[in-house]
């Protein structure tokens, strides 16, 4: 199939007047959840935020740690997978772009936290303060700076660092921190040779909220960190949505949705 003709018309400004049965339409039978942009530039953002105080509580209260995670996170075994990683070490942990509070309840539950430091938007954070102190979680920090954050352990990025129009300089600000590791998921890489750092793409899943993200070219990003003394772990497709983009063929043909983790190469200093 030809997709020249439906990312021009997704990439439009008047997709934001769409109905949500025409979204749901075109993503039931297209299956695209990005179409490329000539930006050279991220535009200003409107982000959908669907949290609310009461379904916050309602999480906390209904809380069972032998549960699956009820709300989105593209990494659903992150249980599983820092316990590999810092074993049973008491850690400082930081959470950019977290949102619900189910995430933290079960790392709380099932790790050696000693403080886990939300970062987001101050609607989203002004609703977790509200939870932190009506259920008096001590070692909960909801945050709209990091300036004063100190001796981190692990940085998560969750499907968060696409959206950030400044990534380099908030990484820059992540790596005066000097956290052992830098963990991302679900994130789109591009692994192919061009000399493209990253692209605009406009995200249409999600339709009709107009938001715009990046993908990044994986050998630059790896680069960045590597110049800023972290090295690449490992990297592997991530598990939590199969996205599709075959409608980037022929500007990309090697696209992947990943987990990718850094740490960094000198831990004396």
């Amino acid at each position: 199939m030809n997709y020249e003709f439906l990312n021009r018309f997704l990439s439009k400004k008047f997709t934001r007047f769409f109905p949500k049965t025409v979204n749901r339409k075109l993503l039931r039978r297209y299956g695209i959840f990005f179409v490329p942009t000539n930006l050279k530039i991220l535009p200003k953002n409107f982000y959908p935020i669907y949290i609310k105080l009461k379904e916050q509580i309602s999480l906390v209260e209904n809380f069972n740690s032998k549960n699956k995670l009820t709300k989105f996170n593209t990494k659903m075994d992150m249980d599983f997978f820092l316990k590999s990683l810092l074993k049973k070490k008491k850690f400082n942990y930081l959470d950019v772009g977290g949102d619900n509070i189910d995430l933290y309840l079960k790392l709380n539950d099932k790790l050696n936290i000693k403080n886990y430091y939300i970062f987001n938007f101050k609607e989203i954070i002004d609703i977790l303060k509200k939870i932190k102190i009506k259920y008096q979680l001590k070692n909960l920090f909801p945050v709209t700076n990091i300036n004063n954050i100190r001796n981190l352990d692990i940085v998560y990025f969750g499907s968060s660092i696409q959206y950030f129009k400044n990534y380099n300089f908030f990484l820059k600000k992540i790596f005066k921190k000097k956290p052992k590791y830098v963990f991302f998921s679900g994130t789109t890489f591009f692994k192919d040779s061009v000399n493209l750092d990253k692209l605009i793409v406009k995200q249409t899943n999600i339709l009709p909220h107009t938001v715009y993200l990046y993908f990044f070219n994986l050998n630059i990003f790896v680069n960045f960190f590597k110049k800023n003394g972290y090295k690449l772990v490992f990297y592997k497709k991530n598990k939590f949505a199969k996205v599709n983009y075959h409608n980037f063929n022929p500007l990309l043909k090697n696209i992947v949705y990943l987990d990718v983790l850094f740490k960094r190469t000198n831990l004396n200093k």
